[in-house]
């Protein structure tokens, strides 16, 4: 068993959100898969990309935003879960007051696999 938490410290800022890796290939004991939470702050919006490996599942932890896979816009809340496959370009953007929190668990993983659509 291996106890995973959030810290304060460790979080890494990119364009539009800030994540922090929670467990990697090396904790899972198995290659292409990567688990990390994702906050998105109030007004702020995730680029339209893709990756041509990775697929993304996404589990909603709080708030709620704007998701566009492929031009076509959802609304995510709290306790949904929604999954991206490869080549799907989507963004998200938090037109909410208060921060979106997601847990993004991802599969057939690899590095530098972020293709920005615009």
């Amino acid at each position: 068993m291996k106890n995973i938490e959030i810290k304060d410290d460790k979080w890494i800022n990119a364009e539009g959100y800030k994540k922090q890796i929670l467990a990697s290939s090396e904790d899972f004991d198995s290659e292409g898969v990567l688990a990390q939470v994702v906050v998105i702050g109030p007004g702020s919006v995730v680029r339209p990309h893709y990756h041509k490996s990775t697929y993304e599942y996404y589990y909603v932890m709080q708030g709620d935003v704007a998701f566009t896979i492929n031009g076509e816009i959802r609304r995510l809340k709290a306790g949904e879960m929604m999954m991206t496959e490869p080549n799907d370009i989507h963004k998200v953007e938090n037109d909410s007051d208060e921060d979106f929190m997601v847990l993004v668990f991802k599969s057939n993983y690899v590095k530098n696999d972020t293709y920005w659509a615009e």
